[in-house]
């Protein structure tokens, strides 16, 4: 009998935009358009957020989505501009974000840093687990059975359809994270960049910055420097907390990804979920990641259990920040897990 828990598309909107808290989005349109400042602009959908920049000579669309919203936003820039879509830029490879693109390949080129090409490229069947996921693999085995994994490879048992009693490759979890029809196919970026690029049209610039690894290892941020706002998606949201336990992140690297966006000259910050914040935010964020990171590592050196850990690092000046009671603990976890692995 295959384990499936709830339906596919569920799963992966909780999974992947932490869809059970209660905010005052869900009194919102499902979905909608904003104005930012002058011609730049976000388009949501329920707690997912992209953006476009509209010039004279077209617009530049910031992470697809998928390919309903994107099919929407289509039409909704016909209505109100009539200018096609030049350029799709991709804030990191993750598909709740990147796809959809497919609805303006006639008419767009596709940006993303160099390393998105490779993390869209499946891993052959016999490839091995990433460090953190060997944590879960207590058998040793190089696969991942149901009881073994967290959440992240249990929902690959649910989205790959595997039964309960067989086991995930890495070629299996990547295949529901990046390889999942569901959510729409994601074009592969026509242009890649290193560390910066700009791209102009109609007059107007937007630069892409790599900050290096964070929350992936293809995290671009972007910058628009006449309306002095970036966009960052998973690895900086204003007033919350870092999305439960930090799924595919780098630590102690987030850190220093955060000390980099900190350095660019912008006043706005246009997250990938939740509302727009401030430099402010950000130098909460750096103090978040700095506490976090370090007592975890103070209680790695002290012998702590998990639990003792959690129970030891309260982090209660946090504590007015969005899923503070929700995500503490999973923040505290996460990291731990993730320190360990480095050390393995």
């Amino acid at each position: 009998m295959k384990h499936m828990r709830i339906a596919i598309t569920a799963v992966l909107l909780v999974a992947s935009t932490g869809a059970l808290e209660i905010t005052a989005a869900q009194s919102a349109p499902e979905r909608e358009i904003t104005n930012v400042t002058g011609d730049l602009y976000r388009f949501r959908e329920i707690r997912h957020v992209g953006m476009f920049l509209v010039t004279p000579d077209g617009i530049i669309v910031v992470d697809p989505t998928n390919p309903g919203l994107s099919a929407w936003l289509k039409d909704e820039l016909d209505s109100r501009f009539g200018l096609p879509v030049k350029y799709v830029i991709y804030s990191h490879s993750h598909n709740d974000h990147a796809a959809g693109g497919e609805v303006f390949a006639d008419t767009a080129t596709f940006i993303g840093h160099e390393n998105m090409r490779a993390n869209l490229r499946k891993p052959p069947a016999d490839a091995p687990l990433l460090p953190r996921e060997r944590l879960w693999d207590a058998n040793g085995n190089g696969r991942i059975e149901y009881e073994e994994g967290n959440r992240y490879a249990q929902m690959a048992f649910d989205i790959m359809s595997v039964d309960q009693s067989d086991s995930v490759t890495r070629s299996d979890i990547w295949e529901s994270r990046f390889g999942n029809r569901l959510l729409g196919r994601i074009v592969p970026p026509d242009i890649t960049f290193a560390e910066q690029m700009t791209v102009t049209l109609g007059g107007k610039s937007v630069e892409l910055h790599y900050a290096g690894f964070g929350h992936t290892d293809d995290t671009a941020v972007v910058l628009f420097p006449d309306e002095r706002t970036i966009y960052v998606v998973d690895a900086l949201t204003p007033d919350r907390l870092p999305f439960e336990d930090l799924d595919g992140t780098f630590l102690p690297e987030w850190l220093q990804w955060l000390r980099y966006v900190d350095a660019l000259d912008f006043d706005i910050i246009s997250p990938g979920h939740e509302d727009v914040g401030t430099k402010a935010d950000l130098t909460e964020q750096i103090n978040y990641m700095r506490d976090l990171i370090d007592g975890v590592r103070a209680g790695i050196d002290a012998g702590l259990s998990k639990q003792e850990l959690v129970d030891s690092l309260p982090l209660a000046e946090y504590s007015h920040m969005r899923q503070f009671d929700n995500w503490r603990a999973q923040n505290i976890l996460g990291a731990y897990e993730i320190l360990i692995s480095n050390e393995r």
